[in-house]
């Protein structure tokens, strides 16, 4: 038969006390665990450290102080001490040989002095210096004889192991001096000296002391008023030179910042300032990334221009093709113009994409001239319609703005309003330009003398896939491929009846600082 031993209890047979005994068992631990992380507010200041430079730099300052403020603290008191010794130990030493001087036997046999010590605070009530002579017992115990009147009829007290070292028939003779706690336990600096005299039997201990506030006292007030002068012109100092170091240290950043800053706006290309040394790498690094997003701007642009001739040209020749058709070819013929739609819309869009890509990579804006194009493209337009009707294209603009975007996206956007004016207007189509005001945002303003929209068609111009020109010929800018790339430059696009009882579409746009 073999034996085992007893067995560990089922899970299904603990109940709820023994369940909650388990769970009180492991509280403590859950609790240290809790309380290993510092707490709420020692996570507070860790994420503060973490997010923010210049709190690490007064930690760090502020830790030094402390450190500094200690170790002071340490050496003054050392040295304070090293003073008083220096200032005490004469002094007692003197007067300890004044009395072995001046001790011989009394009237009754026991030693007395023929002189007390010159100076009258040994006769003033625990006025901090005190005297005792003592007999040494065969035993080592003490008879006191002699105290000072400073003692007030109480004896300096000795700790059993110091008085035993000091009455060991072996103790050398020599004064010792040593730091005890004297009466009313404030520290006390005093000298023993074991000392056989004449004409007396045994040997005597003699006992002088003096507290260190007898000697510190009457410039008590004054050093500490200095110290603390002292420290608070430390703390100033310390304050201010911190200041100026976080100002100072962090200066680059804040100048970082700010050629940033100027790089997005389209006020310079790259970050031409000059850096500390900690910083060159990371300006590199960003100078890197502006190169990137450019590069990958002008890659797509060049692969969308190759895929739109790519496609163009076969479409164009199956078109032809559909149209010296009959009409049985007419189904071909539709199928190819919405194809071709279909392409070019799908082109501009991927452009859009690729422009939007590069962007939320790195908000790098453009300058654009805005009056300049403007002309470029009314006179384009005014080209383009020569032969086609007579209509009047002019600009209205008091002065010039810069927008801050690609030229190309700011001729796509606005050739879309005025080719849609010029194909619906009957003779007429202003475009006024409008300076910023308070947000920001310039005002390219296109309207026509045409049939207008009606308030229903207003609010289904901006829906998607939406066109202006659903009814007239050529391909034209799908509505929501135009409202894609105001979106993307944080513009807004508004339609409303105009003036001239057309259609006036307000294209607002960001401008530069």
């Amino acid at each position: 038969m073999s034996e085992s031993g007893p067995a560990a209890p089922s899970p299904a047979l603990l109940s709820g006390d023994a369940t909650a005994s388990l769970s009180k068992t492991a509280d403590p631990l859950s609790a240290r665990e809790q309380a290993g992380d510092g707490g709420p507010y020692f996570q507070r200041f860790r994420a503060l450290i973490r997010r923010s430079l210049a709190a690490r730099l007064l930690t760090i300052a502020l830790v030094s102080v402390l450190s500094l403020v200690a170790m002071g603290w340490i050496a003054h008191a050392q040295f304070q001490r090293q003073l008083l010794r220096l200032l005490i130990d004469p002094e007692i030493q003197a007067v300890a040989d004044n009395l072995v001087a001046n001790a011989g036997p009394g009237l009754s046999g026991e030693i007395a002095l023929q002189d007390l010590p010159y100076d009258p605070r040994y006769l003033q009530p625990l006025s901090g210096r005190y005297f005792e002579i003592a007999r040494i017992r065969d035993d080592g115990s003490l008879d006191v004889q002699v105290i000072s009147p400073s003692l007030f009829d109480v004896s300096i007290p000795l700790d059993r192991s110091v008085q035993a070292q000091l009455t060991a028939p072996e103790a050398p003779r020599e004064a010792r001096f040593l730091d005890i706690p004297g009466p009313d336990n404030e520290p006390l600096r005093i000298v023993a000296r074991v000392q056989e005299i004449p004409q007396l039997d045994g040997r005597y201990l003699f006992l002088v002391g003096v507290a260190p506030r007898a000697i510190i006292a009457p410039a008590a007030n004054l050093v500490g008023i200095s110290f603390a002068i002292f420290l608070a012109f430390c703390a100033l100092m310390v304050a201010a030179v911190t200041a100026l170091q976080i100002r100072v240290g962090l200066e680059p950043l804040h100048e970082l910042r700010r050629d940033i800053a100027e790089v997005r706006k389209g006020e310079h290309d790259r970050l031409r300032g000059e850096y500390p040394a900690e910083l060159q790498p990371v300006t590199q690094e960003l100078n890197a990334l502006v190169d990137h997003n450019r590069e990958v701007v002008e890659r797509a642009r060049r692969h969308v221009g190759n895929l739109a001739h790519a496609l163009k040209t076969p479409i164009a020749v199956l078109k032809n093709a559909a149209a010296e058709g009959k009409g049985e070819d007419a189904v071909m013929k539709q199928s190819i113009d919405e194809m071709e739609k279909f392409v070019e819309r799908q082109l501009r869009r991927a452009r859009v994409a690729a422009r939007a890509e590069a962007r939320a990579g790195a908000t790098i804006a453009y300058r654009t001239p805005v009056l300049q194009n403007l002309e470029d493209l009314v006179f384009m337009m005014e080209q383009k319609y020569d032969h086609e009707k007579a209509i009047d294209i002019s600009i209205e603009a008091d002065s010039d703005v810069t927008f801050r975007g690609e030229r190309e996206d700011l001729l796509e956007m606005v050739a879309n309003l005025v080719d849609n004016a010029c194909k619906y207007g009957k003779s007429q189509v202003i475009v006024r330009l409008l300076p910023p005001f308070g947000d920001g945002l310039f005002d390219i303003v296109v309207e026509d003398d045409g049939p207008g929209l009606s308030e229903a068609d207003l609010a289904r111009a901006m829906a998607r896939g939406a066109r202006l020109d659903e009814a007239a010929p050529g391909q034209g800018l799908g509505l929501s491929i135009l409202k894609e790339t105001v979106d993307l430059y944080a513009g807004e696009l508004l339609f409303e009846r105009g003036e001239l009882g057309g259609l006036k579409a307000r294209l607002r746009l960001p401008a530069t600082d």
